[in-house]
């Protein structure tokens, strides 16, 4: 009885040992979060890292602040450029040197005064709304911000009164038009965590296969996601995977919509009144695309994209958009700026190549409007 005991022990402990060793490398971090007094918020803990898998391969570096990929000597800079986002500006998919914000850090440096940095505060599920009420937290953090750049992967988020699940805080329309702060997309506004000692080794030792079997346990104790009933299941309307789905922004709700003249000139003045510095609008369209194994060149969002291009003009706030510069690399090399290995061809995330075009594009601009970036 005992040998086989024995044998049960050793064979379960090199299973775990094996599951432990694979999904350290294959599979995502556990993201380790601290309080950060500064800016009133928990951000990423400085010094720690986070390894994507699931889209693309990555490393990435977590600095001061939280920030990814940044640097002491981009944070000491004199003239920062700062890039918002949600995950496309985040980033997890490339390494640290392809990102936009580190492409642009070298294009800057190009120039005979080369003072120039920029830096990057993207998070998954961010929206307008939330750069509303952020942007003055990190410009008394950062110091010397010269301009803000928002990056906009279709105009979803400049509606109001968009699915809440695929945002944090949120633009809605009642009463009144206004903006609604939260800190995740649970509707809720965080109380300060520090990473324990027990969440601290599961990061460290990449332990977290073990930290997600212990959720999906708690969930199956609890029967969340459990269906009992007879017969096939319906999918909600709400779920979140569903909104998610790359196809969406092919035909788009708001696609055919009039453009919410209105609420676009509230939002606008509503950021231009969070800061002095000037605001460059980054906007990317869903095309190039496939679907169903045909290309699809043209933009769904071109009357609405002109329509808020026009109004930017209007409010004095800059836009530029990254239609034509993703076709021409599309025809000139035949591959899409988005996409990866572990992925399907446009679907996702900005690769290398994405991220190289996003940040030629910002600086075109800033040369273009150096008087108004660099006043002085």
């Amino acid at each position: 009885m005992m040998r086989i005991l024995l044998k049960w022990l050793v064979g379960g402990f090199l299973s775990i040992g094996a599951i432990w060793m694979v999904t350290a490398v294959f599979s995502d971090s556990v993201p380790l979060e601290e309080w950060s007094g500064a800016l009133g918020r928990n951000t990423l803990a400085p010094g720690t890292t986070y390894q994507e898998r699931r889209e693309g391969w990555a490393t990435n570096h977590i600095g001061e602040h939280g920030l990814i990929a940044s640097r002491p000597e981009d944070l000491a800079a004199t003239e920062k450029i700062v890039i918002w986002g949600d995950s496309f500006v985040e980033a997890f998919h490339v390494e640290d040197s392809a990102k936009m914000h580190r492409r642009l850090t070298d294009l800057l440096r190009q120039e005979p005064r080369g003072k120039g940095a920029a830096l990057a505060v993207g998070e998954r599920f961010c929206s307008i709304a939330d750069y509303r009420f952020r942007i003055p937290d990190y410009e008394a953090v950062l110091k010397d911000v010269k301009l803000h750049v928002i990056h906009l992967y279709s105009l979803e988020d400049t509606f109001p009164d968009q699915y809440p699940g695929g945002r944090i805080s949120l633009f809605l329309t009642e009463p009144d038009l206004h903006f609604e702060k939260y800190d995740n997309e649970f509707r809720e506004i965080e109380a300060p965590v520090s990473p324990g000692r027990a969440r601290f080794l599961i990061h460290q030792y990449h332990l977290q296969f073990f930290s997600r079997l212990r959720t999906s346990l708690t969930n199956i104790a609890r029967l969340d996601g459990l269906r009992f009933a007879p017969g096939t299941a319906q999918k909600s309307t709400a779920d979140p995977a569903a909104h998610r789905a790359w196809n969406r922004f092919l035909d788009p709700a708001w696609g055919s919509a009039e453009p919410p003249l209105e609420a676009w000139r509230f939002l606008l003045r509503e950021l231009d009144s969070t800061t002095e510095a000037p605001i460059l609008f980054v906007y990317a369209p869903p095309t190039p695309a496939l679907l169903s194994g045909d290309l699809i060149l043209e933009n769904p969002e071109k009357n609405l994209a002109n329509h808020f291009s026009s109004l930017c003009k209007e409010q004095g706030i800059g836009f530029v958009s990254l239609e034509e510069p993703f076709l021409r690399f599309l025809e000139a090399n035949g591959r899409f700026a988005k996409g990866f290995h572990n992925s399907r061809p446009w679907e996702g995330h900005y690769n290398a190549d994405g991220h190289r075009l996003v940040a030629e594009a910002i600086n075109s601009w800033i040369q273009e409007n150096r008087h108004v970036v660099y006043p002085n």
